[in-house]
């Protein structure tokens, strides 16, 4: 069992969400990347979501778009995104899940990009713009492949994100991109045990999840949260302000996550 599918129905046992935190590979730079890294880690952070930087990235909002675009501009791939993430497997403990779109494997080819991310740490993969009926192609090598479902979602495609027997499913919280807002509260809670009468699966809550009290809020109904937008924004913040004292952007993001403890008024 992969430590993704484990930690997942762990804490779907314990009743506790887990945190999935975003972050883009290499931004704003390698190391002030790894070093938000360790302190995601540091902080609580249980999985991590590492993104690479792409030239049409169609599921990201405004923020999330911006960091794409500079690393494109940087010459950030696949390839170098594979190269940090084994840094990243080196200097700390957490799970990795890659998130890429699928054009890039596509010309790295499935079976270089699959063998290369097995060497660098990767565990997990999710590809937003890979149907789902085609995702078996993933399932394939190993790594574990996770289904994406949205409020519009009909029956049959959730009933088929649940036949995938992934380790979680990722469930997006609005019909839109990414970002920070308000979220209809009401509406995720049906949509969510909606899916579960399909699956017993591991359900993780992404795309607007901006505070503490949002985490608290939904906690009975998903297993996880991913925090992406929030956290890319904490990275902007600091980035702009280089009279900051050393580590203050670290210690932000450790502050962000263990706002799920219930210190909502640090988030």
């Amino acid at each position: 069992m992969s430590r993704i599918r484990e930690l997942m129905l762990r804490y779907q046992q314990e009743h506790k969400p887990a945190l999935i935190a975003f972050i883009m590979a290499l931004l704003p730079d390698e190391e002030l990347c790894l070093d938000c890294i360790k302190a995601l880690e540091q902080g609580g952070c249980d999985l991590l979501e590492l993104g690479v930087p792409f030239t049409d990235p169609l599921a990201d909002g405004e923020v999330i778009e911006r960091f794409h675009h500079r690393g494109i501009k940087q010459g950030l791939n696949l390839k170098r995104g594979l190269e940090f993430a084994h840094r990243v497997s080196e200097a700390c403990h957490l799970p990795l899940i890659l998130f890429s779109y699928y054009n890039p494997l596509y010309r790295m080819g499935l079976d270089r990009f699959m063998q290369e991310a097995r060497a660098a740490g990767i565990e997990g993969l999710i590809v937003p713009d890979l149907p789902l009926d085609e995702m078996p192609v993933l399932q394939e090598y190993h790594l574990e492949a996770i289904p994406m479902l949205a409020p519009s979602s009909s029956e049959d495609r959730i009933q088929l994100a649940a036949e995938q027997q992934a380790a979680f499913i990722y469930c997006v919280s609005v019909r839109g991109v990414t970002g920070m807002r308000e979220l209809p509260e009401q509406e995720i809670k049906e949509y969510l045990q909606r899916i579960k009468k399909f699956t017993p699966t591991p359900l993780a809550l992404g795309f607007g999840i901006s505070s503490g009290q949002q985490i608290e809020t939904f906690r009975d109904y998903a297993d996880a949260v991913v925090v992406g937008s929030y956290l890319a924004r904490i990275i902007e913040e600091y980035e702009s302000r280089p009279r900051l004292l050393p580590g203050q952007m670290e210690r932000a993001i450790k502050e962000l996550i263990r706002s799920r403890e219930g210190n909502y008024g640090s988030v």
